[in-house]
C-alpha cells in the first residue's frame, strides 16, 4: 500500500557543540556550501552528547537523540565486515569535519555485494533524519560519490545533500564495474554466466533496492532508528532510476527528482537505435552539419524571449525550417563539409519534426527539442538496450543496428524491457503522486540525447492518470520543469540547480516549487542565474535588466 508522507515526531534545534559558528550554520542549511539552503532542518535530536569530545553522552530520556561523536567514530570503525540487505562493508573512512567544506565529521561506508555491485553511504554526524539516494548515468558502471576529490585524491567538495540536507546520502555502481574488463555494461549482461545475468538484473533495477535497505541497515547501526524523510534524485539513467525506485518501492519514499528522461525506455531505444543503423550512410549528415543545423535554429528563435542570448528559452515561438541548409540554399553554408545534402535532409526532419511511429501512425517517440545533436553516436544505448530486451549480444554491434526495423523490432523491445524491469511504469508514477507524494520532473532545454517533447508528452499522460485516480490538481504533488539552453546533463549538478532544496521543502514544510534558478557561467568566467520556469512557462528578459541576473527575467506563458 502506498503510505502518506510521514511526519517528524517534533522539530530540534540543530546542536553542533563546540563546532565554529561555521560548521553550525552548515549543519542548519547556511554556510558557504550550502547555496541557497533551508530556513530550518529537522534534526533526529538534540542529545546532548553530539559534542565534538563527546562528553555527555545520551541520557537515555530522548530515544531519537543523535549519538555522540565518540559513539559514531566506534561505529565507523565497528561497522567493517558487517552485512546489510546481502552487502558486505569492505571499508569505512572516518573524515573529520572541515568548515571550508561545510562539513561536520562524516563516516563514509563502502560496500560490495556479488556479483559487482559496489556501494556508498556517508553518514554525517549532524544527521538530520533525511535519506538521500543518487541515481547513476549511462551505463552507470561508477559510484556517484557524495565527494569530489582533486588529482591527488584530497576532498574539495561534498554534496549539498550531505552539507546543506545534512543526509545520510547511498549511491551505487548499477552492478557494473566500468574500468573492468570483463565486468562493464553492458557487454557483460550477455557474457553467459549467472553474475552476467544477475548484473542485468541489478542495473535494470535491483541495484536501487539493495542499495536502499543496505543504507536503512547503515542508518540504525548508527543511530538505532529508521530514517524520517527518504529521497531520490537522478538525472538520465538516473531519471529512471528514481522512476522505478517510486515504482517498485513507494513506501520507502517521501519524495523523488527525476530529470533529463522521458518515461518511455522502449520509446527511446528506438529512437536511438533507428538513427544509429543510419551511421556510415549518406542520408547521416557528420557532427559539424548536425552542428550548423542548431546554430540555425538559434538564429533563428534565439529572440523569441526577448534577448539574443544564444539560447532558445521560447521553443514554443520557434518555427525554424532545416531545409533553409541544404546546400544551395540562401541562408546554408557555402561550406559543403556543413551544409546539409537533400539525402541528409529527412534524417534531420525526422529527429526534429517527425518523431516515430507505429504502422498505424501511433506515436512510438515524439520528436526531439532543437539541440547540438549527434545521432551517430546513439549505437551504443540503443544497441544495449535492444539487447537487454532480446537477449541477442549481436544488437551491441552497428552492423546489427543498421537492421534495425520499427515495425518489426518495437514489439519485442517493449515486451522484453518489461520483461526485464528496464522500462517505468507510467500507472505506478500516477499512483505515487496520487497518494499525496511529491514528484519532481526536469528537462534540459537543449538536450541532444533525449526528446524534451517525449518528457512532455509523457508528463501530462501521467498527470491525466492521476486524475483519473481522483487526484484534481496534479501541480499539488507534482511539477515538471525546463531549463532553457542545457545539454543532457547540463543541469543536475546540485550546484546549478537547488533539486535538493526544493523536494525537501516540498515534503517537509508544503512549500511547493514554483520556480527555481539555474546557476552557471558565462563564457568568461561571469557568474550568471536564469530563472527555471514550471512548464509550459519559459523565462522571458525584462529590458534593461542584467541579462546575467535572474531577477531580469520573469517566467511567462508562451
Amino acid at each position: 500500500m502506498i503510505g502518506f508522507p510521514r511526519k517528524l515526531l517534533s522539530t530540534r534545534l540543530c546542536t553542533a557543540v563546540a563546532l565554529s559558528v561555521t560548521l553550525i550554520l552548515a549543519a542548519c542549511g547556511g554556510g558557504s556550501n550550502s547555496g541557497v539552503g533551508l530556513p530550518f532542518v529537522f534534526p533526529v535530536g538534540t542529545g546532548g552528547g553530539n559534542g565534538s569530545n563527546g562528553g555527555g553522552g545520551n541520557t537515555g530520556t530522548d530515544p531519537n537523540a543523535l549519538p555522540s561523536v565518540d559513539a559514531l567514530k566506534a561505529t565507523c570503525t565497528s561497522i567493517v565486515g558487517k552485512t546489510f540487505a546481502s552487502a558486505t562493508v569492505t571499508a569505512a573512512n572516518r573524515i573529520e569535519g572541515d568548515a571550508s567544506l561545510g562539513t561536520t565529521g562524516m563516516c563514509q561506508v563502502l560496500a560490495t555485494r556479488a556479483p559487482y555491485l559496489d556501494i556508498e553511504v556517508v553518514v554525517p554526524d549532524n544527521w538530520s533524519g533525511r535519506y538521500y539516494q543518487q541515481g547513476g548515468g549511462g551505463f552507470d558502471g561508477q559510484i556517484r560519490s557524495a565527494f569530489t576529490k582533486n588529482s591527488s585524491g584530497a576532498i574539495t567538495a561534498v554534496t549539498y545533500a550531505v552539507t546543506a540536507q545534512a543526509a545520510v546520502y547511498a549511491s551505487s555502481n548499477g552492478g557494473n564495474r566500468a574500468g573492468v574488463t570483463g565486468q562493464a555494461a553492458p557487454a557483460v549482461f550477455f557474457d553467459g554466466t549467472e553474475a552476467g545475468k544477475q548484473s542485468m538484473d541489478d542495473y535494470s533495477y535491483a541495484s536501487l533496492g539493495t542499495t536502499l535497505y543496505f543504507a536503512k541497515g547503515v542508518i540504525k547501526e548508527f543511530f538505532k532508528q529508521d530514517a524520517k524523510y527518504r529521497y531520490f534524485v537522478g538525472c538520465s539513467n538516473g531519471g529512471r532510476n528514481a522512476a522505478i525506485a517510486i515504482q517498485r518501492w513507494p513506501e520507502e519514499f517521501d519524495g523523488a527528482v527525476s530529470g533529463c528522461y522521458g518515461f518511455s525506455m522502449p520509446g527511446q531505444t528506438v529512437a536511438w537505435t533507428s538513427m544509429a543503423g543510419l551511421a556510415g550512410t549518406p542520408v547521416m549528415p557528420s557532427g559539424a552539419q548536425w552542428s550548423a543545423v542548431y546554430k540555425a535554429a538559434v538564429a533563428s528563435c534565439d529572440a523569441a524571449d526577448n534577448l539574443a542570448d544564444g539560447v532558445i528559452s521560447n521553443p514554443s515561438r520557434c518555427t525554424f525550417d532545416p531545409s533553409t541548409q541544404v546546400c544551395g540554399q540562401p541562408l546554408a553554408s557555402t561550406d559543403p563539409a556543413v551544409c546539409l545534402t537533400p539525402t541528409q535532409l529527412p534524417t534531420v526532419q525526422k529527429l526534429f519534426a517527425g518523431g516515430w511511429t507505429d504502422a498505424t501512425g501511433n506515436t512510438i517517440y515524439s520528436p526531439y527539442g532543437w539541440a547540438s545533436a549527434n545521432p551517430a553516436s546513439f549505437g551504443g544505448l540503443g544497441g544495449g538496450y535492444v539487447a537487454m530486451a532480446t537477449g541477442d549480444a549481436a544488437w551491441l554491434t552497428a552492423a546489427k543496428q543498421a537492421t534495425f526495423d520499427v515495425n518489426v523490432d518495437y514489439g519485442p523491445v517493449v515486451a522484453g524491457l518489461q520483461s526485464v524491469g528496464a522500462d517505468v511504469d507510467k500507472i505506478a508514477i500516477a499512483k505515487f503522486i496520487a497518494s499525496g507524494k511529491k514528484f519532481l520532473t526536469y528537462h534540459d532545454g537543449a538536450d541532444g540525447l533525449l526528446s524534451i517533447n517525449e518528457h512532455t508528452r509523457n508528463v501530462n499522460t501521467v498527470y491525466s492518470i492521476a486524475k483519473g485516480m481522483g487526484l484534481a490538481d496534479p501541480s499539488t504533488s507534482s511539477r515538471y520543469f525546463v531549463i532553457p539552453g542545457t545539454g543532457h546533463g547540463g543541469s543536475q549538478a546540485l550546484t546549478q540547480v537547488r533539486w535538493d532544496d526544493a523536494i525537501v521543502k516540498w515534503v517537509e514544510a508544503g512549500s511547493a516549487p514554483t520556480q527555481l534558478t539555474f546557476n552557471s557561467k558565462t563564457s568568461t568566467g561571469a557568474a550568471k542565474s536564469i530563472p527555471v520556469c514550471q512548464y509550459p512557462q519559459y523565462p522571458r528578459y525584462v529590458s534593461g535588466g542584467d541579462v546575467n541576473s535572474a531577477a531580469s527575467y520573469t517566467c511567462t506563458a508562451p
